[in-house]
Protein backbone atom coordinates (compact mmCIF):
# COMPACT_ATOMS: atom_id res chain seq x y z
CA UNK A 1 0.00 0.00 0.00
CA UNK A 2 1.08 3.53 -0.66
CA UNK A 3 1.37 6.30 1.91
CA UNK A 4 1.70 9.87 0.77
CA UNK A 5 3.88 12.46 2.36
CA UNK A 6 1.92 15.31 3.84
CA UNK A 7 4.25 17.78 2.13
CA UNK A 8 5.57 16.27 -1.07
CA UNK A 9 2.59 14.19 -2.10
CA UNK A 10 4.79 11.25 -3.23
CA UNK A 11 3.69 7.75 -2.25
CA UNK A 12 5.82 5.73 0.17
CA UNK A 13 5.64 2.24 1.71
CA UNK A 14 2.99 1.74 4.42
CA UNK A 15 4.05 -1.15 6.70
CA UNK A 16 0.79 -1.06 8.66
CA UNK A 17 -1.40 -1.87 5.68
CA UNK A 18 1.09 -4.38 4.31
CA UNK A 19 0.91 -6.51 7.46
CA UNK A 20 -2.81 -7.18 7.10
CA UNK A 21 -3.37 -10.86 6.30
CA UNK A 22 -5.60 -11.66 3.35
CA UNK A 23 -8.10 -14.30 4.37
CA UNK A 24 -10.41 -13.79 1.39
CA UNK A 25 -14.07 -12.88 1.52
CA UNK A 26 -15.36 -9.37 2.12
CA UNK A 27 -12.94 -6.46 1.70
CA UNK A 28 -12.08 -4.03 4.46
CA UNK A 29 -11.06 -0.38 4.48
CA UNK A 30 -8.21 0.93 6.61
CA UNK A 31 -8.28 4.61 7.58
CA UNK A 32 -5.23 6.25 9.15
CA UNK A 33 -5.23 9.84 10.41
CA UNK A 34 -1.87 11.66 10.42
CA UNK A 35 -0.65 14.97 11.78
CA UNK A 36 2.58 15.71 10.03
CA UNK A 37 4.57 12.48 10.04
CA UNK A 38 2.77 10.99 13.04
CA UNK A 39 -0.09 8.50 12.87
CA UNK A 40 -2.79 9.65 15.28
CA UNK A 41 -5.43 6.92 14.87
CA UNK A 42 -6.20 3.88 12.73
CA UNK A 43 -9.54 2.15 12.19
CA UNK A 44 -10.64 -0.80 10.08
CA UNK A 45 -14.12 -0.72 8.61
CA UNK A 46 -14.79 -4.42 7.99
CA UNK A 47 -18.54 -5.07 7.89
CA UNK A 48 -20.55 -2.86 5.53
CA UNK A 49 -23.78 -4.15 7.08
CA UNK A 50 -22.68 -3.52 10.65
CA UNK A 51 -24.15 -1.02 13.04
CA UNK A 52 -27.41 -2.90 13.57
CA UNK A 53 -28.28 -6.19 15.24
CA UNK A 54 -29.56 -8.93 12.93
CA UNK A 55 -32.58 -11.14 13.54
CA UNK A 56 -30.26 -14.15 13.88
CA UNK A 57 -28.63 -12.58 16.90
CA UNK A 58 -32.00 -11.90 18.51
CA UNK A 59 -32.91 -15.54 17.83
CA UNK A 60 -29.76 -16.69 19.63
CA UNK A 61 -30.74 -14.53 22.60
CA UNK A 62 -34.25 -16.01 22.55
CA UNK A 63 -32.97 -19.60 22.61
CA UNK A 64 -30.65 -18.79 25.50
CA UNK A 65 -33.42 -17.08 27.45
CA UNK A 66 -35.79 -20.03 26.95
CA UNK A 67 -33.16 -22.52 28.14
CA UNK A 68 -32.41 -20.42 31.22
CA UNK A 69 -36.12 -20.19 31.97
CA UNK A 70 -36.51 -23.96 31.65
CA UNK A 71 -33.50 -24.43 33.93
CA UNK A 72 -34.94 -22.12 36.59
CA UNK A 73 -38.36 -23.83 36.42
CA UNK A 74 -36.81 -27.29 36.79
CA UNK A 75 -34.62 -26.15 39.67
CA UNK A 76 -37.59 -24.48 41.34
CA UNK A 77 -39.61 -27.69 40.98
CA UNK A 78 -36.80 -29.65 42.62
CA UNK A 79 -36.60 -27.19 45.51
CA UNK A 80 -40.37 -27.28 45.94
CA UNK A 81 -40.36 -31.09 45.91
CA UNK A 82 -37.62 -31.15 48.54
CA UNK A 83 -39.66 -28.80 50.73
CA UNK A 84 -42.75 -31.01 50.35
CA UNK A 85 -40.73 -34.10 51.26
CA UNK A 86 -39.37 -32.37 54.35
CA UNK A 87 -42.87 -31.35 55.37
CA UNK A 88 -44.18 -34.85 54.69
CA UNK A 89 -41.38 -36.42 56.75
CA UNK A 90 -42.18 -34.10 59.64
CA UNK A 91 -45.85 -35.07 59.52
CA UNK A 92 -44.91 -38.76 59.10
CA UNK A 93 -42.72 -38.84 62.23
CA UNK A 94 -44.71 -36.40 64.37
CA UNK A 95 -46.39 -38.03 67.35
CA UNK A 96 -50.07 -38.87 66.96
CA UNK A 97 -51.02 -36.78 69.97
CA UNK A 98 -49.53 -33.79 68.15
CA UNK A 99 -51.48 -34.39 64.95
CA UNK A 100 -48.95 -36.52 63.08
CA UNK A 101 -48.80 -40.19 62.15
CA UNK A 102 -46.10 -41.25 64.60
CA UNK A 103 -44.35 -43.58 62.17
CA UNK A 104 -40.62 -44.38 61.96
CA UNK A 105 -38.57 -42.12 59.73
CA UNK A 106 -37.00 -44.99 57.79
CA UNK A 107 -40.41 -46.10 56.54
CA UNK A 108 -41.09 -42.74 54.89
CA UNK A 109 -40.89 -42.85 51.11
CA UNK A 110 -40.20 -39.39 49.66
CA UNK A 111 -41.48 -38.37 46.26
CA UNK A 112 -38.58 -38.62 43.84
CA UNK A 113 -38.30 -36.56 40.67
CA UNK A 114 -36.98 -38.08 37.48
CA UNK A 115 -33.44 -37.64 36.23
CA UNK A 116 -34.77 -35.36 33.51
CA UNK A 117 -35.11 -32.61 36.10
CA UNK A 118 -31.35 -32.78 36.70
CA UNK A 119 -30.66 -32.54 32.98
CA UNK A 120 -33.04 -29.63 32.59
CA UNK A 121 -31.69 -27.82 35.64
CA UNK A 122 -27.97 -28.09 34.95
CA UNK A 123 -27.95 -28.88 31.25
CA UNK A 124 -30.44 -26.10 30.55
CA UNK A 125 -28.30 -23.68 32.54
CA UNK A 126 -25.16 -24.61 30.59
CA UNK A 127 -26.89 -24.42 27.19
CA UNK A 128 -28.61 -21.17 28.12
CA UNK A 129 -25.35 -19.54 29.21
CA UNK A 130 -23.65 -20.72 26.02
CA UNK A 131 -26.30 -19.18 23.77
CA UNK A 132 -26.40 -15.97 25.79
CA UNK A 133 -22.61 -15.65 25.59
CA UNK A 134 -22.64 -16.34 21.87
CA UNK A 135 -25.41 -13.81 21.43
CA UNK A 136 -23.47 -11.14 23.32
CA UNK A 137 -20.44 -11.79 21.10
CA UNK A 138 -22.53 -11.40 17.94
CA UNK A 139 -24.23 -8.33 19.36
CA UNK A 140 -20.94 -6.58 20.08
CA UNK A 141 -19.54 -7.36 16.63
CA UNK A 142 -22.67 -6.28 14.81
CA UNK A 143 -22.94 -3.07 16.78
CA UNK A 144 -19.53 -1.87 15.53
CA UNK A 145 -20.10 1.16 13.31
CA UNK A 146 -19.02 0.73 9.64
CA UNK A 147 -18.54 4.52 9.32
CA UNK A 148 -15.47 6.66 9.77
CA UNK A 149 -16.75 10.12 10.66
CA UNK A 150 -14.87 13.33 11.29
CA UNK A 151 -16.09 16.57 12.82
CA UNK A 152 -17.00 18.04 16.18
CA UNK A 153 -20.24 16.18 16.97
CA UNK A 154 -20.39 13.48 19.58
CA UNK A 155 -19.67 9.91 18.52
CA UNK A 156 -17.33 10.76 15.65
CA UNK A 157 -14.26 8.57 15.12
CA UNK A 158 -11.93 11.56 14.70
CA UNK A 159 -12.62 14.97 16.19
CA UNK A 160 -11.44 17.93 14.17
CA UNK A 161 -12.58 21.48 13.55
CA UNK A 162 -11.58 21.35 9.87
CA UNK A 163 -14.33 18.92 8.78
CA UNK A 164 -16.96 20.01 6.20
CA UNK A 165 -19.76 19.14 8.66
CA UNK A 166 -20.28 18.33 12.31
CA UNK A 167 -20.24 14.58 11.54
CA UNK A 168 -18.90 14.07 8.02
CA UNK A 169 -18.77 10.40 6.91
CA UNK A 170 -15.37 10.12 5.26
CA UNK A 171 -15.92 6.36 4.74
CA UNK A 172 -19.45 4.95 4.63
CA UNK A 173 -21.07 1.59 3.73
CA UNK A 174 -23.21 1.14 0.64
CA UNK A 175 -24.66 -2.32 0.17
CA UNK A 176 -21.82 -4.81 0.48
CA UNK A 177 -19.14 -2.23 -0.32
CA UNK A 178 -17.62 0.94 1.07
CA UNK A 179 -17.56 4.40 -0.54
CA UNK A 180 -15.27 7.35 0.03
CA UNK A 181 -16.84 10.82 0.52
CA UNK A 182 -15.10 14.14 -0.05
CA UNK A 183 -16.35 17.70 -0.14
CA UNK A 184 -15.30 21.08 -1.48
CA UNK A 185 -12.11 22.27 0.19
CA UNK A 186 -10.68 18.79 0.59
CA UNK A 187 -7.66 18.04 -1.61
CA UNK A 188 -6.16 14.69 -2.49
CA UNK A 189 -5.76 11.92 -5.02
CA UNK A 190 -6.67 8.28 -5.70
CA UNK A 191 -4.10 5.73 -6.89
CA UNK A 192 -5.20 2.49 -8.58
CA UNK A 193 -2.55 0.15 -10.06
CA UNK A 194 0.00 2.95 -9.95
CA UNK A 195 -2.26 5.45 -11.77
CA UNK A 196 -2.90 8.63 -9.77
CA UNK A 197 -6.05 10.74 -10.30
CA UNK A 198 -6.83 13.98 -8.46
CA UNK A 199 -10.07 13.97 -6.49
CA UNK A 200 -11.24 17.10 -8.31
CA UNK A 201 -11.07 15.24 -11.65
CA UNK A 202 -13.17 12.26 -10.60
CA UNK A 203 -16.61 13.92 -11.14
CA UNK A 204 -15.63 14.99 -14.62
CA UNK A 205 -14.60 11.42 -15.43
CA UNK A 206 -17.91 10.07 -14.18
CA UNK A 207 -16.24 8.15 -11.37
CA UNK A 208 -17.75 10.26 -8.58
CA UNK A 209 -21.38 11.12 -7.86
CA UNK A 210 -23.42 12.99 -5.28
CA UNK A 211 -23.09 11.31 -1.91
CA UNK A 212 -26.09 9.59 -0.31
CA UNK A 213 -24.44 9.43 3.11
CA UNK A 214 -22.68 12.83 3.28
CA UNK A 215 -25.02 15.66 2.22
CA UNK A 216 -23.25 18.21 0.00
CA UNK A 217 -20.35 15.89 -0.76
CA UNK A 218 -19.31 13.52 -3.52
CA UNK A 219 -18.80 9.79 -3.19
CA UNK A 220 -16.63 7.36 -5.06
CA UNK A 221 -16.56 3.55 -4.66
CA UNK A 222 -13.37 2.14 -3.19
CA UNK A 223 -12.17 -0.58 -5.60
CA UNK A 224 -9.74 -3.32 -4.49
CA UNK A 225 -6.13 -2.22 -4.04
CA UNK A 226 -7.14 1.44 -4.21
CA UNK A 227 -5.23 4.06 -2.21
CA UNK A 228 -6.64 7.50 -1.40
CA UNK A 229 -4.89 10.47 0.16
CA UNK A 230 -6.99 13.43 1.26
CA UNK A 231 -6.20 16.52 3.33
CA UNK A 232 -8.78 18.26 5.51
CA UNK A 233 -7.26 21.19 7.31
CA UNK A 234 -4.06 20.12 9.03
CA UNK A 235 -4.93 16.39 9.05
CA UNK A 236 -4.07 13.97 6.28
CA UNK A 237 -6.22 10.83 5.95
CA UNK A 238 -4.87 7.74 4.21
CA UNK A 239 -7.66 5.42 3.02
CA UNK A 240 -6.64 1.97 1.75
CA UNK A 241 -8.62 -1.02 0.48
CA UNK A 242 -7.15 -4.04 2.30
CA UNK A 243 -8.06 -7.68 2.82
CA UNK A 244 -10.23 -8.31 5.83
CA UNK A 245 -7.91 -8.73 8.84
CA UNK A 246 -7.74 -12.15 10.44
CA UNK A 247 -9.21 -12.22 13.91
CA UNK A 248 -6.83 -13.72 16.43
CA UNK A 249 -8.33 -15.42 19.47
CA UNK A 250 -7.71 -13.59 22.70
CA UNK A 251 -6.88 -15.74 25.75
CA UNK A 252 -9.65 -15.82 28.33
CA UNK A 253 -7.54 -14.31 31.10
CA UNK A 254 -5.49 -11.99 28.89
CA UNK A 255 -7.61 -8.96 29.75
CA UNK A 256 -7.29 -9.47 33.51
CA UNK A 257 -4.62 -7.69 35.48
CA UNK A 258 -1.84 -9.62 37.15
CA UNK A 259 -2.93 -8.42 40.58
CA UNK A 260 -6.48 -9.64 40.01
CA UNK A 261 -5.27 -13.04 38.85
CA UNK A 262 -2.99 -13.32 41.88
CA UNK A 263 -5.88 -12.44 44.20
CA UNK A 264 -8.18 -15.08 42.72
CA UNK A 265 -5.44 -17.72 42.69
CA UNK A 266 -4.47 -17.04 46.30
CA UNK A 267 -8.09 -17.03 47.46
CA UNK A 268 -8.82 -20.30 45.67
CA UNK A 269 -5.69 -21.93 47.12
CA UNK A 270 -6.58 -20.80 50.65
CA UNK A 271 -10.17 -22.02 50.61
CA UNK A 272 -9.32 -25.29 48.87
CA UNK A 273 -6.63 -25.92 51.47
CA UNK A 274 -9.07 -25.14 54.27
CA UNK A 275 -11.63 -27.49 52.76
CA UNK A 276 -9.04 -30.25 52.46
CA UNK A 277 -7.96 -29.72 56.07
CA UNK A 278 -11.52 -29.98 57.32
CA UNK A 279 -11.97 -33.20 55.36
CA UNK A 280 -9.17 -34.80 57.37
CA UNK A 281 -10.70 -33.98 60.76
CA UNK A 282 -12.72 -36.94 62.13
CA UNK A 283 -16.23 -36.30 63.27
CA UNK A 284 -17.00 -36.15 66.97
CA UNK A 285 -18.93 -39.38 67.17
CA UNK A 286 -19.42 -39.25 70.95
CA UNK A 287 -21.27 -35.96 70.76
CA UNK A 288 -23.80 -37.37 68.34
CA UNK A 289 -22.75 -34.99 65.57
CA UNK A 290 -21.43 -37.73 63.31
CA UNK A 291 -23.30 -40.46 61.53
CA UNK A 292 -22.72 -44.16 61.17
CA UNK A 293 -21.67 -43.63 57.58
CA UNK A 294 -19.01 -41.12 58.65
CA UNK A 295 -17.69 -43.50 61.30
CA UNK A 296 -17.59 -46.35 58.81
CA UNK A 297 -15.69 -44.20 56.33
CA UNK A 298 -13.07 -43.38 58.97
CA UNK A 299 -12.70 -46.98 60.14
CA UNK A 300 -12.61 -48.59 56.71
CA UNK A 301 -10.93 -45.89 54.59
CA UNK A 302 -8.15 -47.49 52.61
CA UNK A 303 -8.91 -50.97 53.97
CA UNK A 304 -11.29 -53.04 51.89
CA UNK A 305 -9.26 -56.24 51.68
CA UNK A 306 -11.27 -59.40 51.52
CA UNK A 307 -11.89 -61.05 54.88
CA UNK A 308 -13.86 -64.08 55.88
CA UNK A 309 -17.43 -63.33 56.78
CA UNK A 310 -18.01 -64.04 60.49
CA UNK A 311 -20.08 -67.18 61.17
CA UNK A 312 -23.68 -66.69 62.28
CA UNK A 313 -24.13 -66.17 65.98
CA UNK A 314 -24.99 -69.31 67.91
CA UNK A 315 -27.98 -69.15 70.23
CA UNK A 316 -27.09 -68.71 73.88
CA UNK A 317 -27.53 -71.66 76.21
CA UNK A 318 -30.44 -71.20 78.56
CA UNK A 319 -30.28 -72.14 82.21
CA UNK A 320 -32.82 -74.85 82.78
CA UNK A 321 -32.74 -74.19 86.55
CA UNK A 322 -33.51 -70.50 86.14
CA UNK A 323 -36.72 -69.24 87.66
CA UNK A 324 -36.92 -66.59 84.96
CA UNK A 325 -37.77 -69.03 82.21
CA UNK A 326 -40.99 -70.92 81.85
CA UNK A 327 -40.40 -74.40 83.24
CA UNK A 328 -41.82 -77.76 82.48
CA UNK A 329 -43.80 -80.10 84.63
CA UNK A 330 -41.17 -80.38 87.41
CA UNK A 331 -39.66 -83.49 88.95
CA UNK A 332 -41.97 -85.75 90.85
CA UNK A 333 -42.00 -85.19 94.62
CA UNK A 334 -39.98 -87.60 96.77
CA UNK A 335 -42.76 -88.14 99.31
CA UNK A 336 -46.08 -89.74 98.62
CA UNK A 337 -47.95 -87.73 96.10
CA UNK A 338 -50.73 -85.59 97.49
CA UNK A 339 -54.31 -85.83 96.36
CA UNK A 340 -56.79 -82.99 96.01
CA UNK A 341 -59.95 -83.19 98.03
CA UNK A 342 -61.20 -83.26 101.62
CA UNK A 343 -60.11 -85.89 104.14
CA UNK A 344 -63.59 -86.15 105.69
CA UNK A 345 -65.27 -86.80 102.32
CA UNK A 346 -66.25 -90.32 101.38
CA UNK A 347 -66.68 -89.60 97.66
CA UNK A 348 -64.13 -90.98 95.30
CA UNK A 349 -64.67 -88.33 92.63
CA UNK A 350 -65.79 -84.73 92.53
CA UNK A 351 -64.93 -81.53 90.69
CA UNK A 352 -63.26 -78.61 92.45
CA UNK A 353 -65.13 -75.29 92.79
CA UNK A 354 -64.22 -71.99 94.46
CA UNK A 355 -66.63 -69.55 96.03
CA UNK A 356 -67.06 -66.12 94.50
CA UNK A 357 -66.37 -63.53 97.22
CA UNK A 358 -67.31 -60.65 94.91
CA UNK A 359 -63.74 -59.42 95.09
CA UNK A 360 -62.77 -57.41 92.04
CA UNK A 361 -59.39 -58.42 90.65
CA UNK A 362 -56.78 -55.83 91.47
CA UNK A 363 -53.73 -56.63 89.42
CA UNK A 364 -51.83 -53.59 90.65
CA UNK A 365 -52.29 -54.71 94.27
CA UNK A 366 -51.40 -58.29 93.41
CA UNK A 367 -48.24 -57.12 91.70
CA UNK A 368 -47.33 -55.08 94.76
CA UNK A 369 -47.88 -58.12 97.00
CA UNK A 370 -45.77 -60.19 94.63
CA UNK A 371 -42.96 -57.61 94.69
CA UNK A 372 -43.03 -57.48 98.49
CA UNK A 373 -43.19 -61.25 98.83
CA UNK A 374 -40.19 -61.81 96.57
CA UNK A 375 -37.96 -59.12 98.12
CA UNK A 376 -34.98 -60.01 100.31
CA UNK A 377 -35.29 -63.17 102.37
CA UNK A 378 -38.87 -63.47 101.27
CA UNK A 379 -37.68 -64.04 97.74
CA UNK A 380 -35.55 -67.04 98.58
CA UNK A 381 -36.25 -69.87 96.18
CA UNK A 382 -36.05 -72.40 99.01
CA UNK A 383 -38.89 -70.64 100.81
CA UNK A 384 -41.10 -69.58 97.96
CA UNK A 385 -41.21 -72.92 96.18
CA UNK A 386 -44.07 -75.08 97.31
CA UNK A 387 -46.65 -74.35 99.98
CA UNK A 388 -44.51 -74.40 103.17
CA UNK A 389 -43.75 -70.70 103.32
CA UNK A 390 -46.96 -69.83 101.53
CA UNK A 391 -48.98 -71.25 104.41
CA UNK A 392 -47.27 -68.80 106.77
CA UNK A 393 -48.03 -65.76 104.65
CA UNK A 394 -51.41 -66.89 103.37
CA UNK A 395 -54.30 -64.44 103.17
CA UNK A 396 -57.74 -64.71 101.72
CA UNK A 397 -57.93 -61.14 100.49
CA UNK A 398 -57.63 -62.05 96.87
CA UNK A 399 -58.74 -65.71 96.90
CA UNK A 400 -61.99 -65.55 95.00
CA UNK A 401 -63.64 -67.85 92.52
CA UNK A 402 -66.77 -67.87 90.43
CA UNK A 403 -69.09 -70.26 92.34
CA UNK A 404 -71.58 -69.97 95.18
CA UNK A 405 -69.41 -71.84 97.70
CA UNK A 406 -66.09 -73.64 98.10
CA UNK A 407 -66.20 -77.30 97.09
CA UNK A 408 -63.05 -79.21 97.85
CA UNK A 409 -62.83 -81.58 94.96
CA UNK A 410 -60.36 -82.43 92.22
CA UNK A 411 -59.59 -80.91 88.89
CA UNK A 412 -61.51 -83.55 86.97
CA UNK A 413 -64.94 -84.98 87.51
CA UNK A 414 -68.34 -85.40 85.94
CA UNK A 415 -69.96 -82.96 88.37
CA UNK A 416 -69.06 -80.57 91.14
CA UNK A 417 -68.55 -82.21 94.53
CA UNK A 418 -66.16 -83.07 97.29
CA UNK A 419 -63.77 -85.95 97.01
CA UNK A 420 -61.52 -87.71 99.41
CA UNK A 421 -57.98 -86.35 99.53
CA UNK A 422 -55.36 -84.56 101.55
CA UNK A 423 -51.81 -83.17 101.53
CA UNK A 424 -51.10 -80.91 98.67
CA UNK A 425 -54.33 -79.11 99.43
CA UNK A 426 -52.72 -76.54 101.70
CA UNK A 427 -54.38 -73.19 101.51
CA UNK A 428 -51.60 -70.84 100.52
CA UNK A 429 -53.35 -67.51 100.66
CA UNK A 430 -53.01 -67.07 96.94
CA UNK A 431 -55.66 -69.58 96.03
CA UNK A 432 -55.91 -73.23 97.07
CA UNK A 433 -54.18 -75.83 95.05
CA UNK A 434 -51.81 -78.75 95.18
CA UNK A 435 -49.14 -76.93 97.09
CA UNK A 436 -49.17 -74.20 94.46
CA UNK A 437 -49.52 -70.46 94.79
CA UNK A 438 -51.26 -69.52 91.55
CA UNK A 439 -52.98 -66.14 91.57
CA UNK A 440 -56.60 -66.97 92.29
CA UNK A 441 -56.25 -70.28 90.51
CA UNK A 442 -54.85 -73.71 91.20
CA UNK A 443 -51.08 -73.67 91.17
CA UNK A 444 -50.45 -76.92 89.37
CA UNK A 445 -47.40 -75.95 87.42
CA UNK A 446 -48.40 -76.42 83.79
CA UNK A 447 -52.06 -75.69 84.52
CA UNK A 448 -51.58 -72.12 85.87
CA UNK A 449 -53.56 -69.73 83.70
CA UNK A 450 -51.49 -66.58 84.25
CA UNK A 451 -48.13 -68.29 84.43
CA UNK A 452 -47.14 -71.87 85.06
CA UNK A 453 -44.55 -73.29 87.40
CA UNK A 454 -40.93 -72.85 86.66
CA UNK A 455 -39.18 -75.19 89.08
CA UNK A 456 -37.61 -78.58 88.64
CA UNK A 457 -38.80 -80.35 91.75
CA UNK A 458 -36.39 -78.77 94.23
CA UNK A 459 -37.14 -78.05 97.91
CA UNK A 460 -40.11 -80.02 99.12
CA UNK A 461 -40.46 -81.78 95.82
CA UNK A 462 -43.67 -80.05 94.85
CA UNK A 463 -42.45 -79.15 91.40
CA UNK A 464 -42.33 -75.41 91.95
CA UNK A 465 -46.01 -74.88 91.34
CA UNK A 466 -45.93 -71.12 91.85
CA UNK A 467 -47.75 -69.39 88.99
CA UNK A 468 -46.56 -65.84 89.66
CA UNK A 469 -47.31 -62.57 87.89
CA UNK A 470 -44.18 -62.44 85.75
CA UNK A 471 -45.00 -60.62 82.52
CA UNK A 472 -44.83 -62.65 79.34
CA UNK A 473 -42.78 -61.19 76.49
CA UNK A 474 -44.08 -62.35 73.15
CA UNK A 475 -41.59 -63.20 70.44
CA UNK A 476 -41.22 -60.61 67.66
CA UNK A 477 -40.90 -61.29 63.94
CA UNK A 478 -37.40 -62.40 63.08
CA UNK A 479 -35.20 -61.46 60.13
CA UNK A 480 -32.08 -63.55 59.72
CA UNK A 481 -29.25 -62.60 57.37
CA UNK A 482 -27.89 -65.55 55.46
CA UNK A 483 -24.41 -66.17 54.12
CA UNK A 484 -23.68 -63.77 51.23
CA UNK A 485 -21.72 -64.30 48.06
CA UNK A 486 -19.85 -61.32 46.62
CA UNK A 487 -17.72 -60.97 43.49
CA UNK A 488 -15.49 -57.91 43.69
CA UNK A 489 -12.96 -56.09 45.82
CA UNK A 490 -15.10 -55.22 48.84
CA UNK A 491 -14.97 -57.14 52.10
CA UNK A 492 -18.11 -59.16 52.83
CA UNK A 493 -17.87 -58.14 56.48
CA UNK A 494 -18.19 -54.49 55.46
CA UNK A 495 -21.18 -55.31 53.26
CA UNK A 496 -22.76 -57.17 56.18
CA UNK A 497 -22.23 -54.24 58.56
CA UNK A 498 -23.92 -51.83 56.20
CA UNK A 499 -26.85 -54.20 55.70
CA UNK A 500 -27.25 -54.79 59.45
CA UNK A 501 -27.28 -51.04 59.89
CA UNK A 502 -30.44 -50.99 57.75
CA UNK A 503 -31.98 -54.18 59.15
CA UNK A 504 -34.78 -52.22 60.84
CA UNK A 505 -35.92 -50.96 57.44
CA UNK A 506 -35.84 -54.48 56.03
CA UNK A 507 -37.80 -55.72 59.06
CA UNK A 508 -40.40 -53.06 58.46
CA UNK A 509 -40.86 -54.31 54.88
CA UNK A 510 -41.81 -57.70 56.34
CA UNK A 511 -43.88 -56.48 59.29
CA UNK A 512 -46.20 -54.27 57.25
CA UNK A 513 -47.11 -57.23 55.01
CA UNK A 514 -47.33 -59.55 58.01
CA UNK A 515 -50.31 -57.54 59.25
CA UNK A 516 -52.25 -58.49 56.13
CA UNK A 517 -50.80 -62.01 55.81
CA UNK A 518 -50.14 -63.43 59.31
CA UNK A 519 -48.67 -66.69 58.02
CA UNK A 520 -46.13 -65.01 55.75
CA UNK A 521 -42.72 -66.68 56.06
CA UNK A 522 -39.80 -67.70 53.89
CA UNK A 523 -36.57 -66.46 52.34
CA UNK A 524 -36.07 -63.44 50.08
CA UNK A 525 -33.12 -63.80 47.70
CA UNK A 526 -31.59 -60.48 46.68
CA UNK A 527 -29.05 -59.52 44.05
CA UNK A 528 -27.54 -56.05 43.84
CA UNK A 529 -24.55 -54.38 42.17
CA UNK A 530 -22.27 -51.91 43.97
CA UNK A 531 -20.74 -49.41 41.54
CA UNK A 532 -17.12 -48.18 41.81
CA UNK A 533 -18.28 -45.07 43.69
CA UNK A 534 -20.11 -47.13 46.33
CA UNK A 535 -23.71 -46.57 45.22
CA UNK A 536 -26.07 -49.43 44.38
CA UNK A 537 -27.01 -49.05 40.74
CA UNK A 538 -29.26 -52.11 40.44
CA UNK A 539 -31.09 -54.24 43.00
CA UNK A 540 -33.73 -56.93 42.65
CA UNK A 541 -35.27 -59.48 44.99
CA UNK A 542 -37.64 -62.45 44.84
CA UNK A 543 -39.39 -64.80 47.22
CA UNK A 544 -41.92 -64.75 50.11
CA UNK A 545 -44.09 -61.96 48.72
CA UNK A 546 -43.83 -59.49 45.87
CA UNK A 547 -44.39 -56.44 48.07
CA UNK A 548 -41.81 -57.59 50.61
CA UNK A 549 -39.24 -58.38 47.92
CA UNK A 550 -39.78 -55.03 46.17
CA UNK A 551 -39.48 -53.14 49.45
CA UNK A 552 -36.28 -54.97 50.42
CA UNK A 553 -34.78 -54.22 47.00
CA UNK A 554 -35.62 -50.54 47.49
CA UNK A 555 -33.88 -50.49 50.87
CA UNK A 556 -30.76 -52.11 49.42
CA UNK A 557 -30.66 -49.67 46.51
CA UNK A 558 -30.67 -46.73 48.94
CA UNK A 559 -27.60 -47.97 50.86
CA UNK A 560 -24.31 -46.25 50.04
CA UNK A 561 -21.35 -48.59 50.59
CA UNK A 562 -17.63 -47.68 50.76
CA UNK A 563 -15.84 -47.46 47.45
CA UNK A 564 -14.25 -50.80 46.45
CA UNK A 565 -10.49 -50.67 46.79
CA UNK A 566 -9.78 -51.95 43.29
CA UNK A 567 -12.05 -49.38 41.67
CA UNK A 568 -14.36 -51.93 40.06
CA UNK A 569 -17.92 -52.94 40.83
CA UNK A 570 -19.12 -55.66 43.20
CA UNK A 571 -21.94 -58.15 42.52
CA UNK A 572 -23.59 -59.35 45.73
CA UNK A 573 -26.16 -62.10 46.37
CA UNK A 574 -27.76 -61.91 49.81
CA UNK A 575 -30.56 -64.05 51.35
CA UNK A 576 -32.90 -62.85 54.10
CA UNK A 577 -35.06 -65.32 56.07
CA UNK A 578 -38.29 -63.97 57.58
CA UNK A 579 -40.25 -65.66 60.37
CA UNK A 580 -43.44 -64.41 62.04
CA UNK A 581 -44.10 -64.04 65.77
CA UNK A 582 -43.20 -67.22 67.61
CA UNK A 583 -41.65 -68.65 64.45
Amino acid sequence: PAVFSATGGQPSFNPMADQVEDVGGARAVEVAAMLGDSVVTVKHCMNPRGGKVTSTTWGVFAVGAVMLLVSFIAFGSAVSNAAKNAKGLHYWTLAKDKGGQGRPAHSFRPHMLGVEYDFLSFGGLAVGLFFMTYGVSRYRNERVSPFFRIGQDGGVEYATADAPAGAFALVAPQGDEFVFNFAQGMEGEMIIDGQSTALAELPAQGRARASSTAPGGMEVPIPPKARIRVRSGKTTFLVSSVPQPKRHPVPFLATLETGTLAYFAGSAAFFLGLWGLLRTVPNDLDSGQGTDDMAEDILTKGDSNSQEDPPPEEPEDTDENSDDESGGTGTAMTLDEGKMGKKESDRAEGQYKMKNNNADPQLARQQAVEAARTAGILGSAALTNGGAFASLTGTGDISSGFDDSDIYGGLLGNEAGEMNGGFGFGRSGFGPGGGGTGWGTIGTGRYGTIGHGSGTGSGYGVGGGRGGMRGRQAAVPQVRIGQPSAVGDLDKAIIRRYIKRNISKITYCYEKQLLAKPGLTGTVSTQFFISPNGTVTAANASGVDGEVASCVAGVLKAIEFPKPKGGGGVQVNYPFTFRPTGG
